[in-house]
Protein backbone atom coordinates (compact mmCIF):
# COMPACT_ATOMS: atom_id res chain seq x y z
CA UNK A 1 0.00 0.00 0.00
CA UNK A 2 1.37 3.41 -0.88
CA UNK A 3 1.93 5.89 1.87
CA UNK A 4 0.99 9.58 1.89
CA UNK A 5 4.24 10.75 0.28
CA UNK A 6 3.75 8.39 -2.66
CA UNK A 7 0.18 9.62 -3.11
CA UNK A 8 1.38 13.24 -3.10
CA UNK A 9 4.00 12.43 -5.72
CA UNK A 10 1.36 10.71 -7.84
CA UNK A 11 -1.00 13.67 -7.39
CA UNK A 12 1.79 16.01 -8.52
CA UNK A 13 2.49 13.89 -11.60
CA UNK A 14 -1.20 13.84 -12.51
CA UNK A 15 -1.45 17.60 -12.01
CA UNK A 16 1.60 18.03 -14.25
CA UNK A 17 -0.04 15.88 -16.92
CA UNK A 18 -3.20 18.00 -16.65
CA UNK A 19 -1.03 21.11 -17.05
CA UNK A 20 0.49 19.63 -20.21
CA UNK A 21 -2.94 18.82 -21.64
CA UNK A 22 -4.07 22.36 -20.86
CA UNK A 23 -1.16 24.10 -22.55
CA UNK A 24 -0.17 21.62 -25.25
CA UNK A 25 0.10 23.38 -28.66
CA UNK A 26 -2.54 22.65 -31.26
CA UNK A 27 -1.72 21.25 -34.73
CA UNK A 28 -1.29 24.79 -36.06
CA UNK A 29 1.16 25.69 -33.25
CA UNK A 30 -1.25 27.85 -31.22
CA UNK A 31 -1.79 27.27 -27.53
CA UNK A 32 -5.52 27.36 -26.95
CA UNK A 33 -6.07 26.76 -23.25
CA UNK A 34 -9.74 27.72 -23.45
CA UNK A 35 -10.30 24.99 -26.02
CA UNK A 36 -8.35 22.55 -23.85
CA UNK A 37 -10.82 23.16 -21.03
CA UNK A 38 -13.34 21.22 -23.11
CA UNK A 39 -11.00 18.22 -23.38
CA UNK A 40 -12.32 15.33 -21.26
CA UNK A 41 -8.82 13.99 -20.53
CA UNK A 42 -7.99 17.20 -18.70
CA UNK A 43 -10.88 16.76 -16.29
CA UNK A 44 -10.05 13.11 -15.71
CA UNK A 45 -6.47 14.04 -14.85
CA UNK A 46 -7.57 16.89 -12.58
CA UNK A 47 -10.08 14.73 -10.73
CA UNK A 48 -7.49 11.97 -10.24
CA UNK A 49 -4.90 14.47 -9.01
CA UNK A 50 -7.39 15.95 -6.54
CA UNK A 51 -8.42 12.48 -5.40
CA UNK A 52 -4.87 11.33 -4.76
CA UNK A 53 -3.97 14.64 -3.13
CA UNK A 54 -7.01 14.47 -0.86
CA UNK A 55 -6.28 10.89 0.15
CA UNK A 56 -2.66 11.83 0.91
CA UNK A 57 -3.65 14.80 3.03
CA UNK A 58 -6.35 12.88 4.83
CA UNK A 59 -4.16 9.87 5.53
CA UNK A 60 -6.30 7.10 6.91
CA UNK A 61 -9.49 8.88 5.84
CA UNK A 62 -9.17 8.38 2.07
CA UNK A 63 -12.56 6.79 1.60
CA UNK A 64 -14.17 9.80 3.22
CA UNK A 65 -12.29 12.13 0.87
CA UNK A 66 -13.33 10.17 -2.21
CA UNK A 67 -16.93 10.13 -1.04
CA UNK A 68 -16.96 13.91 -0.58
CA UNK A 69 -15.37 14.81 -3.93
CA UNK A 70 -18.55 14.53 -6.06
CA UNK A 71 -20.28 17.05 -3.80
CA UNK A 72 -17.53 19.69 -3.98
CA UNK A 73 -19.07 21.15 -7.12
CA UNK A 74 -22.08 22.28 -5.08
CA UNK A 75 -19.77 24.62 -3.13
CA UNK A 76 -19.13 26.75 -6.20
CA UNK A 77 -22.42 27.86 -7.74
CA UNK A 78 -22.60 28.65 -11.43
CA UNK A 79 -21.57 32.25 -11.97
CA UNK A 80 -23.45 32.79 -15.21
CA UNK A 81 -21.18 30.67 -17.37
CA UNK A 82 -21.86 29.80 -20.94
CA UNK A 83 -25.43 28.75 -21.48
CA UNK A 84 -26.00 25.72 -23.69
CA UNK A 85 -26.90 26.75 -27.21
CA UNK A 86 -30.11 25.42 -28.73
CA UNK A 87 -29.54 23.01 -31.60
CA UNK A 88 -29.47 24.65 -35.01
CA UNK A 89 -32.67 24.62 -36.99
CA UNK A 90 -32.73 21.83 -39.56
CA UNK A 91 -31.86 23.06 -43.01
CA UNK A 92 -34.32 22.40 -45.77
CA UNK A 93 -32.97 19.84 -48.21
CA UNK A 94 -33.38 21.12 -51.77
CA UNK A 95 -35.33 18.83 -54.04
CA UNK A 96 -33.09 16.69 -56.23
CA UNK A 97 -32.57 18.06 -59.71
CA UNK A 98 -33.40 15.94 -62.70
CA UNK A 99 -30.57 13.77 -64.02
CA UNK A 100 -29.07 14.92 -67.32
CA UNK A 101 -28.27 12.59 -70.19
CA UNK A 102 -24.53 12.97 -69.56
CA UNK A 103 -25.00 12.03 -65.90
CA UNK A 104 -27.13 9.03 -66.87
CA UNK A 105 -24.45 7.82 -69.27
CA UNK A 106 -21.82 8.23 -66.56
CA UNK A 107 -23.91 6.29 -64.02
CA UNK A 108 -24.29 3.35 -66.38
CA UNK A 109 -20.74 3.66 -67.76
CA UNK A 110 -21.87 4.12 -71.35
CA UNK A 111 -20.86 6.35 -74.26
CA UNK A 112 -23.18 8.79 -76.07
CA UNK A 113 -23.44 6.48 -79.09
CA UNK A 114 -25.02 3.54 -77.23
CA UNK A 115 -28.10 1.71 -78.44
CA UNK A 116 -31.26 0.89 -76.52
CA UNK A 117 -30.14 -2.72 -76.08
CA UNK A 118 -26.78 -1.64 -74.65
CA UNK A 119 -28.56 0.64 -72.17
CA UNK A 120 -30.82 -2.20 -71.03
CA UNK A 121 -27.91 -4.65 -70.82
CA UNK A 122 -25.80 -2.24 -68.72
CA UNK A 123 -28.81 -1.45 -66.55
CA UNK A 124 -29.58 -5.14 -65.89
CA UNK A 125 -25.93 -5.93 -65.18
CA UNK A 126 -25.46 -3.06 -62.72
CA UNK A 127 -28.87 -3.54 -61.14
CA UNK A 128 -27.92 -7.11 -60.26
CA UNK A 129 -25.21 -5.76 -57.94
CA UNK A 130 -27.10 -2.65 -56.79
CA UNK A 131 -30.28 -4.50 -55.85
CA UNK A 132 -30.94 -4.09 -52.11
CA UNK A 133 -31.93 -7.78 -51.97
CA UNK A 134 -28.39 -8.71 -53.05
CA UNK A 135 -26.59 -6.42 -50.59
CA UNK A 136 -26.73 -3.22 -52.66
CA UNK A 137 -28.23 0.10 -51.65
CA UNK A 138 -31.62 1.60 -52.36
CA UNK A 139 -29.99 4.90 -53.31
CA UNK A 140 -27.87 3.30 -56.03
CA UNK A 141 -30.85 1.31 -57.33
CA UNK A 142 -32.85 4.55 -57.56
CA UNK A 143 -29.98 6.24 -59.44
CA UNK A 144 -29.78 3.34 -61.90
CA UNK A 145 -33.55 3.43 -62.45
CA UNK A 146 -33.42 7.17 -63.06
CA UNK A 147 -30.48 6.80 -65.48
CA UNK A 148 -32.33 4.09 -67.43
CA UNK A 149 -35.48 6.25 -67.59
CA UNK A 150 -33.53 9.29 -68.82
CA UNK A 151 -31.70 7.34 -71.52
CA UNK A 152 -34.83 5.50 -72.68
CA UNK A 153 -36.95 8.67 -72.35
CA UNK A 154 -39.59 7.08 -70.10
Amino acid sequence: MADAADRLILAGLLAGAAFLVLFWPQKDGRRDWRGALRHPALWVLISLAVSFGATALLAGHGIVALGVLPFLGALWPDRGGAKPQPPPAPRAVPPPKAMTRAEALAVLGLTPSTTREEVLEAYRHMMWFANPDHGGSQWLADRLNEARDVLLKR
